[in-house]
């Protein structure tokens, strides 16, 4: 399985309880503060949220933004196919 992440990444997502779990980083969410302050710790190592349907993570924190709970600048990742992609400001 192919990741676009460097080892600094992986140690970063490690350091904000993050496991690896057949292929994929998970962390148990205990709280809506828990989910904020780590979509603020995501902002703040570059992290990008992807954009898709429903509530896509990308969704979750323009719902957080609008409502006044996430206050800083954040990337959004869209899949246009398996090898193309866009990249925006949100």
């Amino acid at each position: 399985m192919a990741m676009a992440m460097t080892p600094t990444d992986q140690g970063a997502l490690a350091s904000l309880g993050f496991q690896l779990w057949n292929g994929e980083h998970r962390r148990a969410i205990t709280s809506t503060e828990d989910r904020i302050t780590l979509i603020h710790a995501l902002i703040d190592i570059g992290a990008l949220f992807s954009s898709g349907r429903d509530w896509c993570p990308a969704e979750v924190v323009a719902h957080y933004r609008d409502s006044g709970r996430v206050d800083r600048p954040y990337w959004v990742i869209a899949w246009t196919g398996p090898k193309t992609f866009s990249i925006r400001p949100a």
